[in-house]
């Protein structure tokens, strides 16, 4: 039986579709394109209104393709959130997921479920995504993917472990992934500095990138946390959301945090690592936000700059306590935030990532530049993309960047490399 699979979302779905693949492969299903296949399986992201969409555009495109012999399943976070518009498509599509043992279970194969034992085929030879919890501790009033993926659950230390020496010989990247990586291990006894210091004992010239985190977690354990992350072979890259510069709307959102203690944390890690990148969120038009709401959003991103910034506009997601509040935002003023946001993050970005022109830097080249440019790319040791000419793919280079671009800088090899 042949099975065709492609997946969206965060790099905890991506490290699932990966799995995806190879549960259905090693259980002899033959991995083909979209027109041969008997199965067809998109793995589905529904964190926002937008991504819903795309989502749903998607799976009516694969909907009216297939042939009559072939199965469609849509699997992932949207059929526990949105199941209606699904079916609203076809009372033929089954919906599945978020757990592999739905999917294996519907195919009549050996049961599996998402652990740190199930083969993968990744998508990248170069990087492997080692999730390290699912779930979340968190109960953000916007947020419907508790809905889908539940409350925390930690992979312990030493099945975590087991998968990073594994992929320390098979990738010189690895991705430690999850909801929030900050709150990892709060469910079993243990911490992310924990399980970091058990990783770091792995010899071997890695990087890691870590995942998000929500910043009251990372605060409980910063000092600590210190530490371990100024290790080299830890990216000098932090995701830490802020969502909204506004007290009030903070606590609307129920984020458990004030403006001044995100800037505070972020005047912490900017003083201990002054060449950091950091990468946040903000929603621009959340009910209730007033004018003077949204320009204290302004001013701490303009306090914070970040090199990366992921704007949403608000879109009330099903089932949670924002759907139901009073003042919604207009969707013109929700588009007039979004758009003055999105201009400001990108004059800040090109500034942050104009410091490092001049720069001498070893990077870590793992991926092909975008369609049509003959490019690589490589990662700074702050996790800042540098395009090169040269295919070293899987390897290390010494670089000079020698200009800027709004998401990325450009760098020449320095001989030898």
């Amino acid at each position: 039986m042949k099975a065709y699979v492609e997946g969206y979302g965060c790099s905890l779905n991506q490290a699932d579709t990966a799995a995806i693949k190879g549960c259905l492969e090693g259980e002899g299903f033959e991995l083909s394109g979209e027109a041969d296949a008997d199965i067809l399986v998109i793995n589905t992201c529904a964190v926002k209104e937008q991504t819903e969409h795309r989502m749903l555009k998607r799976i009516r495109e694969l909907h009216k393709s297939k042939t009559g012999k072939q199965t469609l399943i849509v699997f992932g976070c949207l059929p526990k959130i949105s199941p209606e518009k699904i079916s609203g498509i076809s009372k033929e599509i089954v919906q599945l997921g978020p757990h592999l043992e739905e999917l294996t279970k519907y195919l009549k194969i050996k049961t599996k479920k998402f652990d740190l034992s199930v083969r993968e085929l990744l998508n990248n030879q170069h990087i492997t995504i080692i999730p390290i919890s699912r779930g979340c501790l968190m109960n953000c009033a916007f947020c419907c993917v508790k809905q889908a993926r539940g409350p925390l659950k930690s992979y312990p230390i030493a099945a975590i472990e087991k998968r990073f020496a594994k992929a320390v010989k098979e990738t010189p990247e690895i991705w430690l992934t999850a909801e929030d990586t900050g709150s990892y291990g709060l469910d079993i006894g243990s911490s992310l500095p924990e399980l970091l210091r058990a990783l770091l004992k792995h010899k071997g010239d890695y990087r890691i990138r870590l995942g998000m985190m929500n910043p009251i977690f990372l605060s409980s354990f910063y000092n600590e946390f210190r530490e371990l992350f100024a290790d080299e072979r830890i990216y000098k890259f932090l995701h830490l959301p802020l969502q909204s510069g506004s007290d009030k709307i903070l606590k609307s959102m129920n984020r458990n945090y004030t403006r001044n203690q995100f800037l505070g944390l972020v005047k912490k890690i900017r003083r201990d690592f002054q060449d950091i990148s950091l990468a946040t969120d903000v929603i621009a038009g959340f009910p209730g936000e007033a004018e003077q709401d949204f320009e204290m959003t302004v001013s701490a991103i303009k306090e914070i700059r970040p090199a990366v910034v992921n704007i949403s506009r608000y879109g009330a997601r099903p089932n949670t306590p924002a759907e139901k509040f009073p003042n919604q935002i207009s969707g013109a003023v929700k588009k007039e935030r979004s758009r003055k946001l999105t201009a400001l993050c990108r004059s800040l970005a090109k500034s942050e990532r104009k410091k490092m022109v001049g720069l001498k830097e070893r990077i870590l080249i793992t991926e092909k530049g975008a369609a049509g440019k003959e490019s690589y790319v490589g990662r700074a040791p702050n996790y800042v993309a540098v395009a090169v000419g040269e295919n070293l793919l899987g390897r290390y280079a010494d670089v000079e960047i020698t200009s800027a671009e709004t998401t990325y800088v450009r760098g020449k090899l320095q001989q030898p490399f």
